[in-house]
Order: C-alpha cells, then sequence, then structure tokens
C-alpha cells in the first residue's frame, strides 16, 4: 500500500514538471532556472524549450506569446504583470556549458547487438567514441565550453568544461576498458559528482549522459564498501536533488538496440531536471542525437521577470505559451529559500553590509600581506571552521609541507573540525619545475573542486575539511 501511494506521488510529480504538448505535437519545457540575481535585483532567468513533434526547436516566437506565472506553494498562480526581458538564441550569445558524461562499463565493449566481440570496430563504445568525435568537431562556437568525464565503477573526470574542443577530442583516447571489478555502472552516483564540474559555472549548464543499461551498483553486486562511497547506495532522486540546486539540465541517451534493460529512472532524472530522454540504436543516430540536443538548448528563449515576495523554501514558476491550436505550459521549481536564516520577504539589504565589508577589508589584509612576503611562498588559513573568524598566514618550506590533524603535522588544524585526518595532504615542492604540489588520501578541494592531486598557482583555494585556505607562490626561485 504504501509503495503504491509513493509510486502515485512519483507520477503526479513528473506529470507536474513534465512537457506539456498540444493536439499538433508542440511542447514547450522550462529547461533551466537561473535565481542568481534574486537577493540583488529580485530576478528570475528561466530558460524555455519550445519543439515541434519531431523535437526541432521552433523558432521566432515572439515575446506576446508568452505568460509568466509564479506560485509559492505549486497551487496558487500569480500572474507576472511583465516580461522585464526576452530573448532568442541568448544561448548562442553567452555561450553554453557542456559535460560529456559517458557510459564506460564493461557492457559499452560487446557489439551493438550486447555480443561478446574481439573486434574493437564493433565495440558500442567505439561506435560511441566516433559518434562523439564527429559532434565536437561540429561545434563551432567559440563561447560553447564541453567537459568531459566516464563512469563505471568509478567516476572519472577528464576536464571540466572548456572552450577547446580539440583538447576534449583527444582526452577521449584516455578512457580505458574497464578490468576486474571496474565493470559496474553507478548511474546516480556518476551524476551526482558530475555536478562538481559546475560549482564555479553561472550561465546555461547541462550534463548530456550515455547509457547503455542500468544503475549497477558497485556495493550492491560485490558486497564490498566503494572506493569512494563505501556501503552507500545512491538513489536517483540525490542527483535531480544536486542538479535542480545548481540550476543543471540533464540529457539522458539510451544508446543500443540489443535488446538490454535500460534504467527506469533515467527518464525522471531528466525531466525533473528540465532535460529530455533520447533513443540512440549505433553511432550514426547517437551523431544525431547529440547534435539535436545542442540544437534544442541554442535556440532557447530567455526569459527574465521580477519574482514575487512570497516567502517560500522553493517556488514554482508556470510559462503559458500561446500556440496556434490551444495555450500549452510548463511548470518547474527553484529554490528560493532563505538568506543567512531569514526568508526573503523579511531580508534588508543592510544587513548584508557587515558580511560583505568584512570579505573585503580581509581581502585587502591579504593582498598587503602578501605583497610583504614576496620571495617567500606561503598559505594563508581565512578560516578554521570555527565559531570565530581566524586568519594565520603559514610559511611553505621547499620540501614537504603537511597539513593534519595529528601533532606531527607541520601544520594542524584541529579546533572544530572533526573530519581532518593525522596526514591529511601534504604539499610539496618540486625543484625542478619550481612548483608546489598538493596530494593526500584525505577529502580536500582546491577552487571547490574534488581533487587528489593538483598543481597549486597563486590564488588556489583549498579546503581541507572545512579550514579555508589560500595559497600564495611568493617569487619561488
Amino acid at each position: 500500500m504504501k509503495t503504491g501511494k509513493k509510486a502515485l506521488i512519483s507520477a503526479a510529480l513528473v506529470a507536474l514538471l513534465a512537457p506539456w504538448t498540444s493536439s499538433h505535437g508542440e511542447t514547450i519545457r522550462i529547461s533551466q532556472i537561473d535565481p542568481s540575481m534574486l537577493l540583488f535585483r529580485q530576478d528570475v532567468k528561466v530558460y524555455v524549450s519550445v519543439t515541434d513533434k519531431n523535437g526541432a526547436p521552433i523558432r521566432n516566437i515572439g515575446k506576446d506569446k508568452f505568460t509568466v506565472f509564479e506560485s509559492a506553494d505549486g497551487d496558487s498562480f500569480r500572474p507576472i504583470p511583465a516580461i522585464k526581458d526576452f530573448q532568442t538564441m541568448a544561448n548562442y550569445e553567452d555561450g553554453i556549458y557542456f559535460l560529456l558524461l559517458i557510459d564506460n562499463s564493461g557492457s559499452m565493449y560487446l557489439d551493438m547487438q550486447q555480443r561478446l566481440t574481439r573486434n574493437q570496430a564493433d565495440m558500442k563504445f567505439r561506435h560511441a567514441k566516433t559518434a562523439i568525435s564527429t559532434f565536437l568537431q561540429s561545434m563551432t562556437n567559440p563561447r560553447d565550453r564541453v567537459g568531459l568525464a566516464s563512469y563505471n565503477s568509478y567516476y572519472e573526470s577528464f576536464s571540466s568544461p572548456i572552450s577547446d574542443k580539440t583538447r576534449i577530442e583527444s582526452l577521449l583516447g584516455q578512457i580505458r576498458m574497464p578490468v576486474g571489478e571496474e565493470g559496474h555502472t553507478e548511474i546516480y552516483a556518476s551524476l551526482s559528482r558530475a555536478v562538481d564540474e559546475f560549482r564555479s559555472v553561472k550561465g546555461r549548464k547541462a550534463i548530456l549522459i550515455l547509457s547503455d543499461g542500468e544503475n549497477r551498483p558497485f556495493y550492491t553486486y560485490t558486497g564490498k564498501p566503494h572506493r569512494d562511497f563505501g556501503t552507500k547506495i545512491y538513489s536517483y532522486t540525490e542527483p535531480i536533488r544536486d542538479c535542480q540546486e545548481e540550476g543543471i539540465s540533464v540529457f539522458a541517451i539510451n544508446f543500443g538496440r540489443g535488446g538490454e534493460r535500460k534504467d527506469i529512472h533515467l527518464k525522471d532524472i531528466a525531466l525533473q531536471t528540465g532535460g529530455a530522454v533520447f533513443d540512440a540504436g549505433d553511432g550514426s543516430e547517437l551523431a544525431l542525437v547529440y547534435s539535436k540536443i545542442v540544437g534544442q538548448i541554442l535556440n532557447e528563449y530567455l526569459i527574465t521577470y521580477s519574482a514575487t515576495m512570497d516567502p517560500a523554501d522553493k517556488k514554482y514558476v508556470k510559462i503559458r505559451y500561446a500556440a496556434d491550436d490551444g495555450p500549452i505550459q510548463a511548470v518547474r521549481f527553484y529554490f528560493s529559500s532563505t538568506v543567512f536564516g531569514l526568508p526573503l520577504k523579511n531580508f534588508s539589504l543592510l544587513l548584508l553590509l557587515p558580511f560583505l565589508l568584512a570579505l573585503v577589508l580581509l581581502w585587502l589584509l591579504s593582498r598587503i600581506r602578501f605583497e610583504k612576503k614576496k620571495g617567500v611562498a606561503n598559505i594563508e588559513v581565512l578560516n578554521a571552521g570555527t565559531a570565530r573568524a581566524v586568519t594565520k598566514s603559514f610559511k611553505l618550506n621547499k620540501g614537504q609541507t603537511i597539513i593534519g590533524a595529528s601533532r606531527g603535522a607541520d601544520m594542524t588544524i584541529m579546533s572544530g573540525i572533526t573530519q581532518i585526518e593525522e596526514k591529511h595532504a601534504t604539499i610539496t615542492f618540486d625543484n625542478k619545475k619550481k612548483k608546489y604540489t598538493i596530494a593526500g588520501d584525505g577529502d580536500f578541494k582546491v577552487n571547490n573542486k574534488r581533487v587528489k592531486s593538483r598543481v597549486l598557482e597563486p590564488g588556489d583555494v583549498i579546503n581541507v575539511g572545512g579550514a579555508t585556505i589560500v595559497f600564495d607562490d611568493g617569487e619561488v626561485d
């Protein structure tokens, strides 16, 4: 009974957020909502896709064909009096951030009919690689950026979105066939990890995930803790939430025609993040699908409006389009939440001024301090994860500098931070390259991206278990 009720609620939610279609096959979809200017201007940007029955974008629709509504509860919608800004093909002018997330599980090395083969030319992965190369070569807009990652039992990032498509194409050659227990398929976990590639990105963002089967978690099928996730099994709702919070659309491509089962929740993930689902039976069809996805995103309409002042953790947006054979509409929500624990309705920009002033002063102090220490590489702790703000500079030696929780570490951070290991990260000086590298087994980020090793550049921001650390190389001899 409980299972049936949950299924009914899930179906209703998908119906609410799914694209609406007219009798002639026109479809409207809210692809992405950007509330990043909500605090300062009360503006919300909405990316809207309108396609025909074949999935081709409908171009040159006028502003007067669209009406915007907003609701604090998803039930009672209030019409927005006027659209502040309306753009066609805005994504061409601003560029699009893509991440190609490629299935690299064991089944991708079967042929298109799911049969064992030793001929690499017949393998699904080779067909996919050829299609993706063709797709990358067709991308001529210098403003577009493309990233690359693969997944099987593990998620592997090759590049966050960059403008050099030739570089991405060359990185395809670094994806190797899985061996042993690498061949499982962590679809949901990998999608959640893929969100990290966009953490500092603003604008139109999309993940294009290629999959030839179902989610097959490593821990479920081996009984062994996962290298990165331990015994945690990701639900399909987790990447939905992650993508919704970051404003990322997922476009799912089911690849292959051998009768293998496809993941039943990829459609939910795509629809609830503003994307769509496609099928590709071979490499030629796959190349067309990639082009179709780009065409849809490129021809989206960007609508900017002033949000209502109704307080809510999330708000629902409804876009109504006056199609030739009658109006159709689409609904999505965005997270409005609170600012520093205060509902937006009661929020005053005056409350933000002390915080902004503190950041400016901290920046000025750090600049002065760095300028006075030219020739000496150092790291500066701006926040040690404690309730009280802490700022401390630490000189780096030209050997190894260990950051951890033990007394034997060169830099010990303990107050208020329980996640730091005894030897969490090590900064090492390379005498030949005159560069510092950070590496370690602990969980840490550089510039808000999880890494295991990275050559540090001046101004890099390192997060170690909650401590915020800025690196400056001085003038290394």
